[in-house]
């Protein structure tokens, strides 16, 4: 089960909604490269790169052991890349690599995976994938471009699951209301003014919201924002001039969206039971804590597992009526309405270049990525969907198009961003999240409030690059 423990290790990585720009060959191609097949009886060995032992043979190892009992499987685990905080998770991936040489490897961040490609470190895979009749045109059409488009062209690896979100909302409540029900491609405008159709008369714990969100404060408002930004094309930081890129036009009309949107009290952030913290919580308490999934909020936008969030609360939650659920396309630029930010590919496996278990790491990778292991990991929750979605069309009668029917937006505004410091995006989340609540709260206009963004986080970034500037020194004069 893809769980908290690999969106650690992506997000050490930077890997948040990263997509490919078109590239030249890279460096050290090995095209043209057949494998030579395994005997029937013949043994071999391969080191897997994986998030940690346990989750790798829940999800993959034990499924393809008992496929290929011949071939050893041993894990090289990145847990330590997010057990210490306070290295460097480029290097220390790097540190791995050199020190274990693992046969198969894994990449979370789609940029480190364009790297690695470039510097001739993975296997080709087209050839193989023709010398075995490899069946690729069922896989998801966005997950194998974005991926190719990483290997200028060329495929030098395979992601059986993608990541992606969807705007699901309750039927009965827009029923009820007489408002009309969302629509595939609708924009966060758009989105925003439906949510405002619903009254917002009432106590707040008997009232229906417009749109619902599973967290609140500063942090929860300041996501909203980023995430409205970066659908309409827009990044809070610049990487290659070292800037921070919010007092515009366009950072101004957001936040304007937003502090509407927050002041006609149409979105919910608040805990909708209001649980004590310090009370023990049942399936069902937790399950209510979601205002989507507690019939609270007309609205709003879910994963994969909000599905499996539905399901539980429909099992487990007394005297409640589940949620006459459906779902359409996470919200889209209204420039370009064909494309998403909401699609992520972040597990790319790929074969050593120098890997002398070629053909055994390939037949691990075949395999995950294969038909059968779709078919077997179809009703399962991983987190993520299967990129062969024949197996995944629907949940509980209804269509999970909606999840992959958009492309993958390729022109990625997250490009670089694991090249500044770490410490610089807390640093910035809880500045921005701070003026963002005090824009909403009346305390300054959206003007000040993006003035003071831009100001004290440009200070931030300045700092961070010139510490870790000093440290990266250190550790060089250390290391002679």
């Amino acid at each position: 089960m893809v769980g908290w423990k690999q969106a650690g290790a992506a997000a050490l990585l930077c890997c948040t909604m990263l997509t490919g720009c078109q590239l030249g060959t890279p460096g050290g191609d090995k095209s043209g490269e057949t494998l030579k097949k395994l005997d029937k009886d013949e043994k071999a060995s391969i080191k897997v790169m994986y998030y940690d032992k346990s989750s790798f043979f829940q999800q993959y190892g034990n499924l393809f052991m008992a496929k290929y009992p011949n071939i050893e499987v041993q894990v090289v685990s990145l847990s330590s890349l997010y057990s210490d905080g306070g290295q460097d998770p480029r290097k220390a991936f790097q540190k791995l690599l050199d020190e274990e040489q693992p046969d198969v490897l894994l990449y979370s961040n789609p940029d480190e995976f364009q790297t690695a490609a470039e510097e001739g470190k993975l296997l080709e895979l087209d050839s193989v994938i023709q010398q075995d009749k490899f069946d690729i045109d069922n896989l998801l059409a966005s997950v194998t471009a974005t991926i190719r488009a990483k290997g200028g062209g060329k495929l030098y690896g395979l992601s059986p699951t993608f990541y992606s979100q969807a705007l699901f909302y309750n039927r009965d409540l827009f029923e009820k209301h007489g408002v009309p029900l969302p629509t595939n491609k609708m924009t966060w405008e758009e989105v925003l003014q439906l949510a405002k159709r619903f009254p917002t008369g009432g106590a707040d714990n008997e009232r229906v919201y417009g749109l619902g969100m599973t967290n609140s404060g500063p942090a929860a408002t300041y996501y909203f924002v980023n995430n409205i930004a970066a659908t309409n094309g827009m990044s809070f930081v610049d990487v290659d001039k070292q800037q921070v890129t919010v007092q515009t036009d366009g950072w101004k009309k957001v936040l304007e969206m937003t502090v509407d949107a927050y002041r006609s009290k149409s979105i919910m952030t608040e805990d909708p039971m209001k649980f004590d913290p310090n009370q023990p919580m049942t399936i069902s308490d937790f399950a209510l804590r979601n205002p989507f999934v507690a019939g609270k909020a007309a609205m709003m936008i879910g994963s994969t597992y909000t599905l499996t969030e539905l399901e539980r609360a429909k099992e487990s939650v007394k005297n409640v009526t589940p949620v006459n659920w459906d779902l359409v396309t996470a919200p889209v630029d209204p420039q370009n309405r064909e494309v998403t930010n909401s699609i992520s590919v972040s597990n790319l496996f790929a074969v050593n270049a120098q890997s002398p278990n070629k053909r055994a790491a390939w037949e691990f990778i075949k395999y995950i990525s294969g038909e059968e292991m779709a078919r077997l990991m179809a009703n399962i929750d991983q987190g993520a969907m299967s990129s062969r979605t024949a197996f995944v069309k629907e949940r509980d009668g209804r269509s999970l198009e909606p999840f992959y029917m958009l492309k993958m937006n390729e022109n990625s505004l997250y490009k670089d961003m694991e090249k500044l410091p770490q410490n610089f995006y807390m640093q910035f989340s809880q500045l921005a999240g701070t003026e963002i609540q005090a824009a909403i709260d009346g305390k300054k206009t959206v003007d000040e409030a993006l003035k003071t963004v831009q100001e004290q986080g440009q200070l931030a970034l300045t700092r961070s690059i010139q510490e870790q500037e000093e440290k990266d020194k250190n550790e060089a004069g250390k290391a002679k």
